[in-house]
């Protein structure tokens, strides 16, 4: 009898994550404007960093630097999607459509999860543009097959685990205006990285801080899977002498701290209602 309820229970689950990752697909599909919102802010950094200050930044090698960026305009479009799951995951339980979600005979998992699945593939569906311009803008991925795969695999990991964090923040903040004011406070943090500058370069406290951002290992590691990396020096933190290792770690330390807390918060505001 214990297995087959335990059988019945992740069928459970499964079936109502598959249902709500497709409510929310539609809801990109008949709003494909939301996929553009999210490129604008990235995109933006890209055209910034990469052609107003890249002279500056690369001592005149505005190209080299393009090139050096490009990894982590990848990485920034995946933490910056963190903002827009925490909003959906708000509005939902704002509105009272995650109440309705939980009348339905499926596994208190289910909704959080189908919102994590559907964010994690419509961030492969906004990389692909920016694919495009890296490629215009004269990046180049030297790699093999099985390091292109190897690189979207720790990306989409990302993203997967960033949409958990992103759950969690959404449906902890009540208020939809402290929940909008915390978005400069995220872009904060991924900026504390090395998407845009090598680490060496920054101040002792801020270097550290930096050199252990999770930002900072996934792209670490796909400038070492994709392209040639610049260099690491030697007294830089672990995650940036390993930064494949270091992404797959962090993202498995995101997942088993923000999973149970997002479920948890998110069944208890069940019980409170």
């Amino acid at each position: 009898m214990t297995t087959i309820h335990e059988s019945g229970h992740g069928s459970s689950a499964l079936t109502g994550t598959r249902t709500l990752l497709h409510r929310v697909l539609l809801t990109y599909r008949h709003s494909p404007a939301l996929l553009f919102v999210t490129l604008a802010a990235p995109l933006g950094m890209m055209l910034l960093f990469g052609f107003v200050f890249a002279g500056a930044l690369s001592g005149g090698e505005g190209a080299a630097y393009r090139a050096y960026l490009m990894p982590g305009v990848l990485v920034l479009v995946a933490a910056m999607g963190l903002a827009t799951t925490a909003a959906t995951a708000n509005a939902d339980m704002r509105s009272g459509l995650s109440d309705r979600f939980r009348t339905l005979p499926t596994s208190p998992v289910a909704a959080p999860a189908g919102l994590a699945f559907a964010e994690t593939l419509t961030c492969a569906v906004t990389l692909a543009p920016m694919l495009g311009i890296g490629y215009l803008v004269g990046w180049r991925i030297e790699a093999g097959a099985g390091e292109i795969a190897l690189a979207a695999v720790v990306l989409l990991l990302f993203r997967f685990a960033f949409s958990w964090v992103g759950v969690w923040l959404g449906v902890s903040i009540r208020d939809e205006q402290v929940l909008q004011q915390c978005a400069p406070m995220i872009f904060g943090t991924i900026m504390f990285s090395n998407i845009f500058v090598p680490t060496d370069t920054m101040p002792v406290v801020v270097r550290q801080i930096a050199e252990w951002n999770p930002v900072s290992a996934v792209v670490g590691a796909l400038r070492e899977l994709l392209s040639a990396s610049a260099p690491v020096p030697a007294d830089a933190a672990w995650p940036l002498h390993h930064p494949v290792w270091s992404a797959f770690g962090w993202c498995v330390v995101l997942l088993a701290v923000t999973v149970p807390l997002a479920v948890r918060r998110y069944t208890a505001d069940h019980r409170i209602r």
